[in-house]
Parts: structure tokens; C-alpha cells; sequence
């Protein structure tokens, strides 16, 4: 490999390893005061962006088991921040969806960010997420 290439794939990886550790400090941001797991946390925001899910899209989404993603809606459940509404049309069909404490818990989160905080982290994230998405194409 000619020094030039080698040096733009050192400094690549050195990026994605510096995102790799910024998200997870983010994460653990936003997760370090609440009594519950970062997965749950993201399975509370999931929930918010879409308003419900089915134990299959959660194990989808998560990359678990359907019993799995059972336990993560078993113990939000116990909580009271999420509820599971069986379809009328389909009694075996199960949306899970936030409770109003649920929905309180995700607002809380992001409390401690003002307006400005908030717009920065998402302009910078929508932009890794478009030249991730243009990056995608060509492989």
C-alpha cells in the first residue's frame, strides 16, 4: 500500500473509532441519571419516533431474540412506560406503544440540552448519516 493511502486509511479508522467512543459517552449522556439500561432507553426513543412496534420489529431492530425483546417490553412494562395493545382484528398481533409516563421519560432525557445543543447534534449527525447513506451506494 503507497504511504498516501495508508495514511487516509489510518486517519479513517481513527475517525470511526473516535465516533464509535463519542456515541457511546453520548449515550451513556443521556442514560447516566435514568434507572434504566441504554437499550431500554433507545427502545423508549424507538418508540417515540414510530408510536408503536410488535415484539418482531423490536427483535428486528435490536438484533434479538423475540423472547429477548420480550424481557427488554416485560421490565419497561413493570415500569409503567410502555403498554402492549393486542389488535381486535388480529388478537395475536401485539403494538407495543409509550405510556404517558413513557412519554414523559423520553422528554426528560433531553432536558439537560438547550434548543441550539439539540440542532447542532442533529445537523451533525444528519450529515454523518447522509455521506454514511452516499457511502453505501457505491459498495
Amino acid at each position: 500500500m503507497d504511504k498516501n493511502r495508508e495514511g487516509s486509511v489510518r486517519a479513517l479508522m481513527e475517525e470511526m473509532f473516535n465516533i464509535q467512543v463519542k456515541s457511546t459517552r453520548f449515550m451513556k449522556l443521556l442514560t447516566h441519571d435514568q434507572d434504566i439500561s441504554e437499550n431500554l432507553v433507545l427502545l423508549l426513543l424507538k418508540l417515540k419516533l414510530f408510536g408503536f412496534l410488535t415484539i418482531t420489529q423490536i427483535s428486528d431492530e435490536f438484533l434479538l431474540t423475540p423472547g429477548a425483546a420480550t424481557n427488554m417490553c416485560d421490565k419497561l412494562e413493570q415500569l409503567n412506560f410502555i403498554e402492549r395493545i393486542r389488535l381486535q382484528e388480529d388478537r395475536r398481533v401485539v403494538r407495543v406503544t409509550l405510556t404517558k409516563k413513557g412519554e414523559r421519560k423520553v422528554d426528560e432525557i433531553f432536558l439537560g440540552f438547550s434548543v441550539e445543543q439539540l440542532e447542532t447534534i442533529t445537523r451533525s449527525l444528519s450529515e454523518i448519516n447522509h455521506l454514511f447513506g452516499n457511502i453505501e451506494g457505491t459498495i
